[in-house]
This record gives structure tokens, sequence and C-alpha cells, in this order.
């Protein structure tokens, strides 16, 4: 019975504990970090910026606190080790990534002082070991929480949040012409920040995601939208099950993408609700009660979703896929490399970071 069990219920994905953020001055634990940047360039893993909170959580006055470090690791077997480090121009979080085989590339995010533009390549030193962060042009406007892929001819950057609201748009930078900066190429069929992004055979799949209306409040989406890079056109795809944002994509194989848990914003819409109604409050008395409560949401907060689904995009179906065997994060990003996904760090709960490194190795 035991063994029928387990073959019932065996998951396509093996996910194994393959490392840790560093400690911070050889002794304290890294509390870990969400927002960050992260990809494999020569076999070697980096994970860089981020932010966290490393005095207080938010309710108990605690302030985000930024960073521009990358960490580097080698990769031996299924362990990650931590082999150095270097710095970012400057501290970044919940920038737009994207990778080609040689390069990370990460544009817009945001620091203390709100949204940025700059834009950064990350690549091996030539005839050397370390890396080198190469300054790219500014991307049109400040955004964060964009989402971003790459071609073998262009980085683009899809939809985020510019301090006025959020963004449709598409920009593109092509790598013949960097010189020439950013073009408008396109525009989403919503303003969209906190999405899942994965190319697909020439087209670019946008899954879910949130807006801000001008109120305070979001709206979630389970909206699915593919946008063709040769022609230039939209098509609306089968819908998420749930709405949900935050998630993070991989494509796996020339058919599927797998569409990794997420924040189905039970709790994230009462908080803003209630952040609504404290705002609008005149009465301190009731302010205080309102905070009180939209603070107790978030200490409670059950944590989010570890639902894996994958989409066939044949039949245009979602289907449960498989589930995560551990305490999932948001906002972070996931990238597939040898067949193993990797999901480091992120947010676990809010205001709460990972400092943990998954490893999912792909049944075939």
């Amino acid at each position: 019975m035991e063994g029928m069990a387990q073959t019932k219920y065996q998951q396509p994905i093996v996910w194994r504990e393959a490392g840790m953020l560093p400690t911070i001055n050889n002794e304290q634990p890294n509390i870990g970090l969400s927002g960050i940047i992260t990809g494999i360039i020569g076999g070697q893993l980096l994970i860089g910026g981020g932010n966290n909170f490393p005095a207080g959580l938010p309710w108990e006055g605690g302030t985000k606190k930024y960073y521009n470090d990358v960490f580097v690791y080698g990769i031996k077997n299924d362990t990650i080790i931590h082999t150095g480090s270097f710095k970012l121009p400057s501290s970044i979080a919940y920038a737009a990534i994207a990778q080609t085989p040689d390069k990370i590339m990460n544009a817009g995010g945001e620091n203390e002082n709100g949204p940025v533009s700059q834009v950064y390549c990350i690549q091996k030193s030539k005839g050397a070991t370390g890396f080198d962060v190469i300054t790219w042009p500014d991307l049109p406007e400040a955004l964060t929480n964009a989402v971003a892929v790459a071609t073998n001819s262009a980085l683009y950057v899809f939809g985020g949040a510019n301090g006025k609201g959020i963004s449709s748009k598409v920009w593109a930078l092509y790598f013949d012409k960097l010189t020439a900066g950013w073009k408008n190429v396109s525009d989403m069929p919503q303003p969209t920040t906190f999405a899942a992004a994965s190319l697909l055979q020439g087209q670019v799949y946008i899954m879910g995601g949130r807006c801000k209306g001008a109120d305070g409040i979001s709206k979630i989406y389970n909206q699915v939208f593919a946008w063709d890079i040769e022609n230039n056109t939209w098509h609306e795809k089968a819908k998420l099950p749930e709405a949900v944002s935050a998630a993070t994509a991989v494509t796996i194989n020339d058919s599927s993408i797998l569409f990794i848990g997420g924040d189905k914003s039970v709790v994230f819409s009462e908080v803003e609700l209630l952040a609504a109604k404290i705002a609008a409050a005149s009465d301190t008395t009731i302010k205080k009660e309102l905070t009180a409560i939209k603070n107790n949401l978030q200490k409670t907060h059950p944590g989010f979703s570890k639902d894996v689904l994958k989409y066939n995009r044949v039949s245009n179906t979602w289907q449960s896929y498989a589930q995560l065997s551990f305490t999932a994060p948001v906002t972070t990003h996931a990238f597939i490399n040898n067949n193993k996904i990797y999901v480091p760090a992120g947010e676990i709960k809010p205001g709460i970071r990972s400092p943990k490194i998954w490893v999912g190795a792909i049944k075939k």
C-alpha cells in the first residue's frame, strides 16, 4: 500500500535545497533577499541585488534595505557553493531580468528613492575569471516590477510601475544597435506589473500579474497574452485557473511553460482595502484599530501558492502539474539550466525573505 501511494503521488519535479545565501561577515546568517538578479553564466550561478528588512518587519517600523552585492557560486553536481562576490554600480531590486547563454541583463527596478531606469549587462571578463558589469542605455522611463525576455538579437521589457501608474509599453533594445537606445515596439493589451513572462517558439507569454488603480486597489489578473515578436501581434490564450501575481515561469520544452507559485492575493487584497480605509479615516482611534487589523493580517499570512501549473501551447490548455515541496517564494526569478529549475531566495511571507536556493530536477 505504501509503495502504491508513493507511485500515485510521485512528483514530476524533485526539489532539493542546494545552497544558501552567504553569511554576513562570515558570522551572521543571511536573512534572505527578495527582488534579486540571478542566472547562470559559464557554469556559475549569480545572485545579486535584492532587498530585505534587517532591522525589523514593516509593521514593526523596519525599513527596507537595498543591496548591490552579487554572489558567485560554483555548481558541483547538485550542490551550490559560494566562491566569491562583486558589486553592481548601484543597489537594485525588482528589476526586469533576462539572459542569453553569456549574459544576464537587468532593466529598471527600484532602490530607496523609488523606480529607476538603469540597465546593466553582466558577462564574463575577457581572459579572466571574474565578471564585468556593463552599463547599457537607460530605459526611457523608470520602471519597477516589469518583466523581460531576451532573444539572440534583443532584450524586451514589458510593463512595470513607473511612479505615476502601471505601464503597458513594450520596450526593445537591439544588441547590434545598443547606441540607438530603447524603442517602444508595442503595447500590451493591459497595463501590467508583477507578471510572469516566458519565451516560447517566438512568442512572449505574459501571465497573470496585477494593476493598481488610482484608488490604491489592485486588479489581479488571470489573463494570459502571447506576443508574436516577428509579426508584432498579441493573442489572448487560455486563462490561468485563478488570478495570480508575483509568480515566476520557465519554458521547459518546445511546447510547454511551467508557471510557478505566486500570490493568489486574498490577504493582499484585504491589506490594500484596509490601507485605503486607513488613508481615508480622519479619526486617529479608527486609524489605529484598522492598522492593528492590517498588521495582524500580514503577521498571520498563510504563505504563497505552492502550485506548479503547466501550459501546453498546442492544445492551449493549463493543467495542475506539481506542488512545491518547500515554503513557496514570490518576487524571485526562476530559470532553467540543464533540465533543472533554479528558484533562489524570494519573499515567503510579507516582509520575510528566504536565504535558500532550491533546485528542481525535471523527470524525463
